[in-house]
């Protein structure tokens, strides 16, 4: 009985036990260049958070999340001259680097007035929930 409820919580903890780049927020600034890819890289990386997510299976580990892009966003005061680097982050190796700088992409042509993305987006101003809403105010 006891050697079983060893076994179940072993394949549990196998299952949900995390990546080992998930348990790092180190997303490859190190490699990075110039150096404002590299602030952005590295201000993407501080604001990672600890979630529990995932589709098929539990997946923690530290992930850029809607809020983390705001920080940085507002933090790193992103803008249009910025989107070559941003295209240039986007073909880094780890994968939570590419989809930190897609989603600064977005927030950058949505902040631009003439946002492409569809309403019901979180990058449209349009939607409630809108990544900005309420703007770049102190303490968001």
């Amino acid at each position: 009985m006891v050697f079983a409820a060893a076994v179940v919580v072993a394949i549990a903890l196998a299952l949900v036990w995390p990546d080992k780049r998930m348990i790092s927020r180190d997303i490859g600034c190190g490699n990075v260049s110039p150096a404002r890819a590299k602030d952005i890289c590295q201000a993407l990386s501080e604001s990672m958070e600890w979630t529990w997510m995932g589709h098929a299976i539990i997946s923690p580990g530290w992930r850029v999340t809607w809020n983390a892009l705001r920080q940085v966003y507002c933090r790193e005061g992103t803008n249009a001259a910025d989107l070559p680097v941003l295209e240039r982050l986007k073909l880094g190796s780890d994968w939570r680097l590419q989809d930190g700088a897609d989603g600064l992409i977005r927030l950058v042509g949505s902040a631009s007035g003439r946002p492409t993305e569809p309403e019901n987006s979180i990058f449209n101003p349009a939607n409630p929930q809108y990544i900005l809403k309420g703007g770049c105010a102190p303490g968001r």
